[in-house]
């Protein structure tokens, strides 16, 4: 019978059962609390790292652009890799704006004319997803420079955000984390020599290899002591939980 005290759908009570039956953990009653506390402030510290780096990127896309390509630089094909469709970028965009209900974008907006927009208004209205494709197609100057700021090679820009995205949907779904891998794998980093040490043994896929990776990019926003200290109280006590997330996060290890 469901246990309705735990608090979670009927589905979810056999998903975590079979994680833990699947990894030798005793799979009662008080176990199955304890995973599904676990797995939510998983999601939240992870949700949390997302936002600083989703803030983080809108304005340093914005900077390393116009830089380049002055302060509409989103209005000018030359921004972009060669190949890319800028028309629709801009019918997103209109999509995007059009929907807004911020009173600043609609003011801003209410005669259709993109002069009126700077990125930074827009960004606002945009998705991660969308973000995250424009991005990995601006030209390669622009691109790289966002890529120095998160200490990333630029190759490895583009499937870092899409990752990244996928993660920040699963916690906002509230899609379990313990005990699953990740549908949308991050690429395989082989610099920069921090990124690679802290990544080793933990499997591609897996929920602390997601959990490092969002590390290192919170950390060129700024100090992350916070979210370091909510990851040791999460692995106090909770140190049978950790194969079901891949491994021990380096925050967590003594």
């Amino acid at each position: 019978m469901h246990d309705t005290t735990i608090g979670m759908s009927r589905y979810r009570p056999g998903q975590f059962r079979q994680a833990l039956v699947d990894r030798d953990i005793d799979p009662s009653t008080e176990t199955l609390r304890r995973v599904h506390r676990f797995d939510s402030a998983l999601r939240s510290i992870a949700l949390a790292l997302t936002e600083e780096v989703e803030l983080a990127l809108r304005g340093r896309v914005d900077e390393a652009a116009t830089r380049r390509h002055g302060p509409r630089w989103y209005l000018h094909a030359e921004a972009f890799r060669r190949g890319f469709d800028h028309g629709a970028l801009l019918r997103r965009a209109a999509d995007a704006l059009d929907r807004s209900h911020d009173p600043a974008v609609r003011s801003a907006w209410k005669t259709k004319r993109f002069e009126r927009i700077a990125f930074g208004m827009l960004a606002e209205e945009l998705s991660l997803g969308t973000l995250a494709r424009l991005v990995g197609s601006l030209e390669p100057g622009a691109r790289d420079a966002v890529a120095a700021t998160f200490h990333v090679p630029p190759p490895t820009l583009r499937p870092c955000l899409q990752h990244l995205t996928h993660v920040r949907n699963c916690c906002a779904h509230h899609t379990r984390l313990w005990g699953r891998s990740l549908r949308v794998p991050p690429p395989t980093f082989r610099s920069p020599p921090d990124l690679v040490l802290r990544l080793a043994g933990l499997p591609k896929g897996s929920p602390a290899h997601s959990l490092e990776l969002l590390a290192h990019l919170a950390e060129t926003v700024g100090p992350c002591d916070g979210h370091a200290a909510a990851v040791r109280r999460l692995f106090d006590g909770n140190s049978d939980l950790v194969t079901g997330i891949g491994g021990l996060p380096t925050w967590a290890r003594p």
